[in-house]
């Protein structure tokens, strides 16, 4: 931990969501114990019914690190969108900021205290600072939504207290099941948790050149190949519900997809018309593999 840039005052909390990380949880926690300073308060790694090495090699980390802020929690169920609520409702504290980033990415020098500085300094209207993609084939794209369309990315962001506190208040909670996370998160802060259809002023912020890198997925590796299709079926599936979510008030969300799930599988070929016979395919894999836990 770098004990000689303590930047601004204020504190922060980073939490990290971890599901089957074990080939990249290791760079992850160093990356993070590297680049944080005095004003962290604590370090939550959330593993979320992971089924393979993480938790141990996560352990093994800290002990090594002696990174004595580090917490590592463990729920059964694999599911981000309940890890993120769980954090939310039931770990968050009173520090000033709250970092959420992916397990299987790697930080800028010194991001959490720059990012930190920059958002305690922003209006008060400014609730989510962004991380900036440093690498990827995309990034120019990725950019362009983060710097033009004030979106925002799992991978790392940064959330103001009182937007925390806000979530709180009015108890919203991401649908368990929800696949494109970071959608309705954009939504959710851009809109102040009406999802609108549009967005409210200076809503995010972001620093030129702190962010986060990650490695690319090569299609020579199996594994690899694998996660991209999932990727690829994770984000369909999530636009197929998230037009079920835009029809309904918040206050009427379920707390789960199960529903609005068999409703996309009661009508999948009329509401996958317009994707390719490829997404088409990895989709209905994707679904149905959601839909045999529960028919």
């Amino acid at each position: 931990m770098n004990t000689q840039l303590e930047g601004h005052n204020m504190s922060y909390n980073i939490v990290m969501f971890a599901y089957n990380e074990e080939a990249n949880i290791v760079q992850s926690i160093e990356s993070i114990f590297n680049n944080t300073d005095l004003n962290l308060n604590r370090f939550y790694l959330i593993a979320n019914g992971c089924t393979d090495n993480t938790i141990d090699i996560a352990q093994s980390t800290k002990s090594r690190l002696k990174f004595e802020k580090m917490t590592i929690k463990e729920i059964t169920l694999g599911d981000k969108c309940n890890a993120w609520n769980t954090y939310i409702h039931d770990f968050s504290d009173e520090a000033q900021t709250h970092f959420f980033t992916d397990a299987d990415v790697r930080f800028s020098e010194n991001c959490f205290s720059q990012m930190n500085t920059k958002l305690g300094q922003a209006p008060e209207e400014t609730v989510v600072i962004a991380g900036m993609p440093l690498s990827g084939r995309n990034i120019e794209f990725y950019r362009e939504l983060l710097t033009q369309r004030a979106c925002f990315f799992g991978n790392l962001y940064g959330v103001r207290q009182s937007f925390i506190d806000r979530i709180k208040s009015t108890n919203f909670r991401l649908p368990v099941g929800l696949n494109w996370i970071d959608s309705f998160l954009t939504k959710a802060v851009n809109t102040d948790l009406s999802f609108g259809k549009d967005n409210l002023p200076q809503r995010t912020t972001w620093l030129e050149g702190v962010g986060y890198t990650f490695d690319s997925l090569s299609f020579l590796k199996k594994d690899d190949v694998k996660l991209y299709f999932s990727r690829i079926a994770r984000y369909e599936l999530g636009k197929l519900q998230e037009v079920y979510l835009d029809d309904l008030p918040l206050a009427q969300w379920p707390l789960d997809m199960i529903e609005i799930n068999k409703k996309i599988h009661a009508s999948f070929a009329q509401q996958t018309e317009q994707l390719s016979w490829f997404k088409t395919i990895l989709v209905r894999r994707r679904l149905n593999k959601i839909m045999s836990k529960y028919l």
